[in-house]
């Protein structure tokens, strides 16, 4: 019982630490927002794709969906279901950078514009945080079949699922600034 409690305060503690973390991440993308509303305010350019955009973040609600049903599948013991969710989850993001490739390759937003400061830096964050998102999901699917998660040993799949909703959350309010508002 003694080892149990102790397992369970490491855990939250680590639950905690990481929280921090992810909050302390969301600093740039706070920065970058109420720069949106300093120089530009409520345009939107002309040049932007919103269907591309549209595509990019339901593609983030699938991922993140797929993400989330993996961590409940590891909750409930079941490793392989877990492990083809987080794949799942990467391709969906992977495809996801493809469609905003697509669409800095095809759209010609002058990036010395103000606007296109804003679109280019923030999309660009955006996308780091999910490349980095897609390869710790493909990484905790490989470690997972080395280490054998179970219901009740799967820290390592919390956190990179944390990551993934934290990135999920960033691009779509990304999408909503840069599309919408």
């Amino acid at each position: 019982m003694a080892v149990t409690y102790a397992k369970d305060r490491e855990i939250a503690a680590y639950r905690w630490g990481f929280r921090i973390f992810l909050v302390s991440q969301s600093v740039p993308f706070i920065l970058l927002f109420s720069d949106w509303y300093m120089f530009d305010g409520y345009y939107v350019s002309r040049v932007v794709d919103k269907w591309l955009g549209s595509a990019e973040a339901l593609l983030a609600l699938v991922s993140g969906y797929m993400a989330w049903r993996a961590l409940q599948a590891i909750r409930q013991g079941r490793l392989t279901d877990m492990v083809q969710g987080f794949r799942r989850a990467a391709v969906a993001g992977a495809a996801q950078l493809v469609v905003l490739a697509y669409q800095w390759g095809t759209r010609f937003i002058p990036p010395g514009t103000r606007y296109g400061e804003v679109y280019y830096t923030l999309t660009g964050v955006s996308g780091f945080y999910e490349l980095i998102g897609v390869f710790v999901l493909l990484a905790i699917s490989v470690r997972a079949a080395r280490v054998q998660f179970t219901a009740n040993f799967h820290w390592d799949a919390e956190a990179a699922e944390y990551f993934w909703i934290f990135q999920m959350v960033a691009g779509l309010l990304s999408y909503l600034f840069l599309y919408w508002i």
